[in-house]
């Protein structure tokens, strides 16, 4: 008898246990989402901020101007969990069984083509430069200029390798002529056989497509025709940049007008940029300096990036390549301008910022320059704005 209520008690002990987990596995704890900080480009939110096993949890992100969303991921531990579409701005996925990390990508704008593009804040300044500049040319007239909106400037030259990514993409073959509107204009020139081949530092046709001159797959772009570099600037979503946008962030947020937009400003000479240094600028020399005993001139470019950068991070502003800018030349007008566009005519486009072959009065900020848009020489590239 006593053995029975023994067993009966064990029994009711286990019925009871069993009961109690089959309550748990119907009502599972809830885990929390931790949501991880974004630092630029957007911001992401989850929904709800924490769920049992099998609930479903929403991802929603939020992206900033000209950035692009990269896509999220979701972390349980040392496990990815799988997120219904996680290129999508909204999305879900479905909570396991233990807490969640919830991360997302944002590119900068020319991020994915594989540009490093610095944001240049608006503001008002004075563009162009005084008489009294030793090197100063009439068109270089000092004017006010309010750019109204931020923009964002690649920090590089566009490179060998990714201009040809470009010609590529867009099926430019060996006559190096690609579309503008309802006609064709040529892009650029071979390296290769141009000029003999005695600039072979741009890009090449390997009889099936275009490769960068071995070993210059990171200098700048040469022999690019205007119509080349605003095909590439539109093809990452972008443009070239106004004239008065390139000369604005190539002074880099000085407030005195000086000759440059690097070091103190009032110089440029040897290890400051790729030019040709036995003719150098120094304002403390009354500008214009040449001296042949100074050594180590390389007659190419150099790899972008190699000297040192402005204070918006900007890289060969001066020299390396002359930069194609959206503009059509012309005079400055009178008075302040907003946000200038340059004139809306014209046979030639705007270069700024000389190259491997030019003195250092022409690296200065205000020195304009003008070519046919056809014109593809070996010191022509460029770079993008967003």
């Amino acid at each position: 008898m006593r053995n029975y209520y023994v067993y009966g008690a064990v029994a009711l002990l286990i019925s009871s246990m069993s009961l109690q987990s089959c309550k748990d596995d119907d009502n599972p704890v809830p885990h929390g989402v931790e949501v991880v900080e974004v630092e630029n480009g957007g911001t992401i939110s989850v929904s709800p901020a924490e769920a049992k096993s099998g609930e479903t949890v929403t991802l929603t992100a939020t992206v900033d101007e000209k950035w692009e969303f990269g896509g999220w991921k979701v972390v349980s531990g040392d496990e990815d969990v799988e997120v219904a579409d996680a290129s999508a701005l909204q999305t879900t996925f479905v909570m396991p069984d233990a807490p969640v990390s919830v991360s997302a990508e944002f590119l900068a704008p020319g991020q994915k083509f594989g540009l490093t593009t610095v944001k240049i804040p608006a503001g008002t300044r004075m563009l162009g430069s005084e008489p009294t500049e030793p090197s100063y040319y009439k068109d270089e007239k000092l004017h006010e200029v309010t750019l109204t909106k931020d923009f964002y400037m690649s920090a590089y030259e566009v490179t060998n390798a990714q201009f040809a990514a470009f010609l590529n993409d867009v099926n430019v073959g060996q006559d190096c002529n690609g579309p503008v509107g309802d006609d064709v204009e040529a892009y650029l020139y071979d390296s290769s056989t141009r000029d003999n081949g005695s600039f072979n530092f741009g890009v090449n046709w390997d009889g099936e497509k275009w490769v960068p001159a071995e070993g210059y797959e990171d200098h700048p772009v040469i022999y690019v025709s205007w119509y080349g570099a605003d095909a590439y600037a539109k093809w990452v979503g972008g443009a070239l940049p106004t004239e008065a946008q390139w000369e604005y962030a190539c002074r880099g947020g000085q407030e005195e007008n000086l000759p440059f937009g690097v070091g103190d400003g009032t110089k440029m000479t040897k290890g400051m940029a790729q030019f040709y240094i036995y003719d150098y600028y120094d304002l403390a020399q009354g500008g214009r300096v040449v001296d042949s005993t100074i050594e180590g001139y390389v007659s190419s470019t150099y790899k972008v990036g190699s000297f040192e950068p402005n204070a918006y991070g900007l890289y060969d502003m001066h020299g390396n390549a002359y930069e194609w800018v959206a503009d059509v030349y012309g005079n400055y007008p009178d008075g302040t301008l907003v946000d200038p566009v340059g004139p809306e005519s014209g046979n030639q486009r705007v270069l700024r910022g000389g190259g491997w072959v030019n003195s250092g009065r022409e690296l200065r900020t205000a020195m304009r320059w003008s070519a046919r848009p056809t014109g593809r020489m070996e010191h022509y590239g460029f770079r993008v704005v967003f």
